[in-house]
């Protein structure tokens, strides 16, 4: 049967048709370009040879026309329900890739809200669980789509940029790990904001005692100054092994709030023993200020006279000094007034005796009280106006410091090209100024120190000029420097001195050594040529005058394991730009870098194109 012509009609009785003309279709007696066109019921035995084949492998269509019907009805049965069945899969395809979009989405969002809180917050966790279960679906329904594509060249290059991306996250992961548990740190910022201060060290590195530190930070409440302040507490801990950080959330664990009677919070609880400080501050200052107290048993009390015009340590006025008398307390010093009219002589329990400015002369029984208090071994502070004669220059001199009735110039180092607001130069060697940064003295008198031989005195200059500085005497007409007339330069602006006992070194600024036999220096005065430096305009913003003062009053009150760079405010770090820093900025983010990115993926297109 082979060569066997196989047509489902009958012959037809058509004499056309039986015997056809030279180049007719043996089906239809029309012209050949109408014989193309199959007729109903009509069956190509070529066609019936590839669906065969298609159907059942190497079928022999030679085998006979029943098995060729056979197998054409079966393929057109599965097209139908093919055809049937194609909506439902639609749908369901549909449906799936939207799931696959939306968990892609949600997971991203969990992630970022993640990385942003840094806490596994209920919403968090719905998120992710969401997201990973859209995914799920969408990579269940399109199993067979996706094992195919796995199998493709792309697939395999995304696999490799994949592996490499997940290497390195793995790495930088690894590195912060150890950083964070290793104590690895490298602070980049300008001003040291993420760096322990050196006094905050000092007094981590002379706790006796073991520290608790309890601190109430609400979650719902969590900010990234909070976060900050948790990284600034773990530091301390890392600090000191005597410190523990416990980090409560009072809504949480409202038991703890209550053990502590919390009823305000952020607050910070530090505890030793049975003594306790707490505070609401959320700075460096605040926390190192309660481990001071904490750690320190006595308070001392540093007392300003007043009766003269002096500067007002309660005043928050441009002039007064409340700026100076809060950092003093944060230093746990107690911070009292003092009045010759109340009390004729100084209290015994003064560490400290300031007189910041008077603008009147002091009576004869005053002045002898202030060099009564001196010789018994007290300690003074003074700060003194230019022109300004205040009735104790003989006590100066006595303790061989000279006080100039000049005004201090210095057209070389100055704040904003102004002379006649010097930034006197802190003298090494000394414990007050030996890490003092910037001081500002606008408005300041000579302060020279003597000769101290053949004395029991230990004398210093604190702060002095560039050598183009002077001290002016003639105040008429224009400031410029006169030999002979004027004080030359490089001058003083500040002196301290200690008298000791003759048998005991003799060294500025000396700190006497526990269980030594040599007997405890006696009586220290600091005399500086300026009052304004002090004050609330100057203190804050010039962190350099505040350390200025309050380093002054630690070595006076012989606390000077206390003298060092204390802790900045905190503040937000901002920038000012122009306008057209900002139009480049925008232009520079907004404009070419996306661009950019868009013209680089056309060109990558066009050439694999």
């Amino acid at each position: 049967m082979a060569g066997m012509t196989v047509s489902p009609e009958p012959p037809s009785s058509d004499p056309k048709a039986a015997n056809p003309p030279s180049g007719a279709s043996p089906v239809d007696g029309n012209a050949s370009d109408e014989a193309s066109v199959p007729q109903p019921g009509a069956v190509d035995p070529s066609d019936q040879h590839d669906e065969a084949s298609g159907l059942s492998g190497d079928y022999d269509v030679s085998s006979g026309s029943d098995d060729v019907e056979a197998v054409a009805t079966d393929k057109v049965a599965r097209d139908a329900s093919t055809a049937d069945d194609a909506p439902g899969e639609s749908v369901v395809s549909s449906v799936a890739s939207v799931a696959g979009a939306a968990g892609g989405v949600s997971l991203v969002a969990g992630l970022v809200w993640w990385a942003a809180v840094q806490s596994t917050s209920p919403e968090v966790l719905a998120l992710l669980i969401v997201g990973a279960v859209l995914v799920a679906i969408y990579a269940i329904v399109n199993s067979r789509d996706l094992l195919v594509w796995a199998g493709s060249r792309g697939a395999q290059r995304g696999t490799v940029a994949t592996v490499q991306s997940v290497a390195v996250i793995g790495l930088l992961v690894v590195i912060n790990w150890t950083a964070n548990n290793f104590g690895g740190q490298i602070d980049l910022t300008d001003a040291r904001r993420y760096t322990l201060a050196d006094q905050t060290q000092k007094v981590l590195s002379q706790l006796d005692r073991d520290v608790k530190v309890v601190a109430f930070f609400p979650s719902r409440q969590e900010d990234p100054f909070t976060r900050g302040t948790k990284s600034l507490l773990n530091q301390y801990q890392k600090a000191s092994p005597r410190i523990t950080i416990e980090f409560v959330d009072p809504d949480i664990n409202p038991g703890a709030a209550k053990q502590y009677d919390i009823k305000n919070y952020p607050i910070t609880i530090f505890t030793s023993g049975d003594r306790k400080e707490e505070t609401t501050g959320l700075t460096e200052q605040d926390f190192t200020s309660a481990l001071l107290k904490l750690s320190r048993t006595e308070k001392k009390k540093v007392y300003f006279l007043q009766g003269h015009q002096e500067r007002d340590p309660d005043s928050s006025q441009p002039t007064g000094f409340n700026t100076i008398s809060q950092a003093l307390k944060r230093e746990n010093y107690v911070v009292e007034k003092l009045s010759f009219l109340t009390s004729p002589q100084v209290p015994a329990d003064a560490a400290v005796l300031v007189i910041a400015g008077a603008r009147a002369r002091a009576l004869e029984n005053e002045v002898k009280a202030v060099a009564d208090f001196l010789d018994a071994g007290g300690h003074v502070l003074a700060l003194l106006e230019p022109k300004q004669e205040t009735g104790y220059e003989a006590i100066f001199e006595k303790w061989n410091i000279t006080v100039g009735n000049d005004l201090v110039i210095d057209p070389s180092r100055n704040y904003n090209g102004d002379p006649l607001t010097p930034a006197p130069l802190p003298q090494p060697g000394h414990r007050i100024t030996g890490s003092l940064t910037d001081v500002l003295m606008p408005g300041s008198r000579t302060i020279t120190p003597k000769s101290a031989a053949g004395t029991d005195l230990a004398i210093a200059s604190l702060l002095k000029t560039t050598e183009r500085g002077w001290g002016e005497t003639t105040m008429a007409g224009q400031a410029k420097y006169d030999e002979g007339v004027d004080v030359k330069g490089p001058v003083s602006v500040a002196v301290a001195v200690n008298r000791s006992d003759p048998t005991a070194p003799v060294t500025p600024g000396a700190t006497p050594t526990p269980g030594t036999t040599s007997k405890v220096p006696k009586g220290r005065i600091v005399v500086v040529g300026n009052t304004e430096f002090a004050s609330n305009t100057l203190a804050a913003p010039v962190l350099g005058n505040r350390d200025f003062f309050v380093n002054s009053v630690n070595w006076l009150a012989e606390e000077e394991d206390l003298i060092s760079i204390r802790a900045e405010p905190q503040s937000a770090a901002t920038v000012v730009m122009t306008n057209q820093s900002q139009v480049l900025v925008f232009f520079t983010t907004v404009v070419l870098v996306p661009v950019s990115a868009l013209l680089i993926g056309i060109a990558i297109w066009w050439q694999r194109r």
